[in-house]
């Protein structure tokens, strides 16, 4: 009970870190190990703190890279369940910038994260930003669990060929673009022919590029380690400044 205690305690200072945690904060609450994992649920997942004034803004943040630190099949649903992520403004940072890394740090999970990413992406009964979400993380598994690549992309093709959700497409699409699969290419314009990908989330345009260009680095992104993640991805101060 002390130990959850003091955990918990750690994990609230987070609130008050600023742009950056400090090392021994970090260090502290990522050898509490499973005893760190609520707390840290609770504060990734209290995104209204996204809007407020630094430093609380920036807990979630934290709190979401820490878990990226300890993976856990367990952290895919709570992490989901705040979706969508409204922005006050149209180019609120904070709140873009956690809704990119999501599917990064569930696809740190690896393998063990397929399934039920799987059952969420074909979940009818879940909202899109969830489902659409899963679809992302899926391709950012394939970087961590490379041995994974061929049975991801061929779960993705054979949903973009049954699929009647345009928005569900443009996310297939989206996925199958960041991992480069060009063999795919003729099938995708032809569906965007038909009317049956969403054209304001991936234009044509954009989904030729990312098909046909050679797979690069847009996926490794779920390889950074937490330090290496604040230095290429922020926050940084300007991004809040008024």
């Amino acid at each position: 009970m002390t130990i959850d205690l003091t955990i918990g305690a750690d994990v609230k200072h987070l609130r008050r870190a600023g742009l950056r945690p400090g090392e021994r904060l970090v260090r502290d609450i990522l050898r509490a190990g499973p005893a760190a994992f609520r707390p840290l649920i609770e504060l990734a997942t209290d995104t209204e703190l996204l809007h407020e004034e630094p430093p609380e803004c920036y807990g979630p943040i934290h709190a979401l890279r820490l878990l990226g630190e300890m993976p856990s099949v367990d952290m895919i649903a709570p992490l989901l369940r705040p979706l969508p992520i409204t922005r006050n403004y149209a180019d609120e940072q904070l709140p873009q910038l956690w809704l990119s890394e999501l599917p990064q740090i569930i696809g740190r999970i690896g393998a063990a994260a397929i399934e039920p990413l799987w059952a969420i992406a074909d979940d009818e009964a879940r909202g899109i930003p969830a489902r659409t979400v899963a679809l992302v993380a899926l391709a950012y598994v394939t970087v961590v669990a490379p041995d994974m690549r061929d049975a991801v992309i061929a779960g993705l093709r054979e949903r973009l060929s049954t699929s009647a959700d345009p928005t569900i497409n443009a996310y297939i699409v989206t996925a199958l673009g960041d991992m480069g699969v060009q063999d795919v290419y003729a099938d995708v314009m032809k569906l965007y022919r038909e009317g049956k990908i969403n054209q304001r989330i991936v234009p044509p345009g954009t989904a030729r590029q990312m098909l046909l260009s050679k797979r690069d680095t847009r996926l490794n992104c779920a390889r950074h380690a937490l330090w290496e993640r604040y230095d290429q991805h922020g926050p940084f101060e300007r991004e809040n400044a008024a």
